[in-house]
């Protein structure tokens, strides 16, 4: 692998109209801490320009941390956050927002996600709202997570929806039909726990990572990071991790250029849903 370690490695992803590189950061884990600031900025320093949080995660530190961190936001750095869960009625949407603004040390977010699909409430009336909040011009896209190609079709009538962020990895791969359409649409996939089935249990699956990694002198996640940067052109994983060592170790995963053969290996390992 190569000695310069950037996100920018890993190519470029166009989030509505705003660029991006395609290795970001997640920041579930998170709080307002020190550590975290350091984190952060080496992140940013590594060429990480797109971070992703929500207002649920950590009680509103991760998002905290984040403003406190690295507000006021460099040109080009796109904070994408999330709000609404299963029971969040879409009156409620607007409150939230105001109060990951706040956090966020921000007037506009770049990209706002509803996290969650309340069941009992059609989508077409939550993504309203957040239509509305665009319109006003504290909202610059929107995205959505965990949805079904339906939901986002539905969603897709009410307004331009530029993202979708539902679990995928290597081991999980229900959602591979909504990966299909988004690529076809165009629309980024933000796949959640990119990681995922890495657990260090003995499964096929992984078994046959550790076995690619050896071939390519690589660690298990840096082979699944690049697996899904190969899966789809609109595919931007965003590892999470409070070591700015493991941030390192995943960007790396930039430089890694599976062989058709060892993706298609890859592929063939799980059956989707």
């Amino acid at each position: 692998m190569a000695d310069t370690i950037s996100a920018a490695r890993a190519g470029t992803i166009r989030v509505g109209d705003v660029t991006v590189n395609r290795l970001g950061l997640g920041t579930n884990r998170i709080t307002d801490t020190d550590e975290a600031y350091q984190l952060l900025e080496e992140a940013v320093n590594l060429g990480v320009n797109f971070i992703d949080t929500a207002h649920r995660y950590q009680g509103g530190a991760s998002e905290t941390a984040i403003g406190n961190a690295l507000a006021p936001y460099k040109n080009g750095l796109v904070v994408a956050t999330k709000g609404g869960w299963s029971n969040t009625l879409p009156d409620q949407l607007r409150g939230l927002l105001e109060e990951s603004l706040q956090r966020l040390q921000t007037k506009r977010v770049d990209l706002y996600q509803l996290h969650r699909v309340n069941p009992s409430v059609p989508i077409e009336e939550s993504v309203a709202v957040l239509k509305e909040l665009q319109d006003e011009g504290k909202i610059r896209h929107i995205g959505l997570s965990e949805v079904s190609i339906e939901q986002l079709k539905k969603a897709q009538e009410v307004a331009p929806i530029v993202s979708v962020q539902n679990e995928y990895n290597v081991a999980v791969r229900q959602h591979e039909a909504l990966v299909d359409y988004c690529t076809e649409q165009n629309i980024v996939f933000i796949p959640w726990f990119p990681l995922g089935g890495l657990s260090g249990d003995t499964t096929k699956v992984e078994a046959l990572v550790a076995e690619v990694a050896k071939k390519y002198h690589a660690t298990a996640q840096q082979i699944a990071l690049a697996w899904l940067l190969k899966r789809s052109p609109i595919m931007l994983p965003i590892p999470g991790t409070l070591s700015i060592d493991h941030l390192k170790d995943n960007l790396r995963a930039a430089d890694l250029e599976l062989s058709d053969e060892d993706y298609e290996a890859l592929r063939s390992s799980t059956v989707a849903d």
